[in-house]
């Protein structure tokens, strides 16, 4: 088993130590497990966001790299982050990421036209189709972005905490907005992440089935595993799960990151 999104204290939504994560991975029998703790830059341009925690990125980087050494025997760990994209925060990422060795960077939408689609504000004044359409558009920006990553997180993500009486999101809704991405990733080279955190929604976890399946069909390939866990508890949920059904529609491989080189891992 591989998770290529957790995240430890060094987030500002988690308490965890990294060293905790890895030794629940290594009871799970787990071979690889990455911890991507936010850099939500895109906040640090918003004054009302102000009193986010922001990420030590000196500290993060060197406790996991001693992590890392420290459990190499016993476990692959990947040395990740995750960032929160605007476009107003490109070159902030793209310089004060540069000098760390990085193994996996994921790229995800948290912040839609200067909102956190997270709160119940963002919903309050969109439908359900000008909302997700919003959410999709940005997730497409997103994927141009300068600075280097290697999987784009949680696609599906608005779904979480709206407010709709059917919060599903539907492809036929947005078929050439999702295809323009899909085929993005796939042009780019980039991986699509499976995230099993889909508490709140109607899914067993994001993307949406169709969206997997479309994914196949346009040729994708590079499929990652995350389950977004904030707590050690939460580590590799729904691994089995996610592992049959991407079997089940012609996936033969996961994908773990070494300095951003995929290595594939059977399913």
């Amino acid at each position: 088993m591989i998770d290529t999104h957790t995240h430890c204290k060094h987030s500002h939504d988690s308490k965890e130590e990294p060293s905790a994560i890895i030794e629940r991975a290594i009871e799970l029998g787990m071979e690889y497990v990455a911890i991507t703790d936010h850099y939500d830059g895109e906040l640090t341009l918003l004054p009302e966001f102000a009193f986010i925690r922001q990420i030590d990125l000196d500290k993060h980087f060197k406790e996991l790299y001693a992590l890392k050494e420290k459990y190499a025997e016993k476990i692959q760990v990947g040395v990740g982050i995750e960032c929160g994209y605007m476009k107003e925060a490109n070159d902030l990422y793209l310089h004060t990421l540069k000098p760390y060795d990085i193994d996996f960077t994921i790229n995800s939408v948290h912040t839609v036209e200067y909102e956190d689609c997270y709160l119940k504000s963002y919903f309050d004044k969109r439908t359900k189709f000008t909302a997700y359409e919003a959410y999709l558009k940005a997730v497409r920006e997103s994927l141009d972005c300068p600075y280097h990553y290697d999987s784009v997180g949680h696609i599906g993500y608005v779904v979480r905490k709206s407010v709709y009486p059917d919060k599903n999101l539907y492809y036929a809704d947005h078929a050439d907005l999702i295809d323009d991405i899909l085929k993005t990733i796939i042009i780019k080279g980039k991986s699509l992440e499976v995230n099993s955190q889909s508490k709140g929604t109607p899914l067993d976890f994001l993307p949406t089935k169709e969206i997997l399946i479309r994914y196949k069909e346009l040729g994708g390939e590079l499929l990652t595993f995350g389950s977004d866990a904030h707590l050690i508890e939460r580590l590799c949920e729904k691994y089995s799960l996610v592992s049959e059904y991407l079997k089940s529609i012609g996936f033969k491989y996961l994908f773990k990151f070494v300095s951003h080189k995929e290595i594939a891992v059977k399913l």
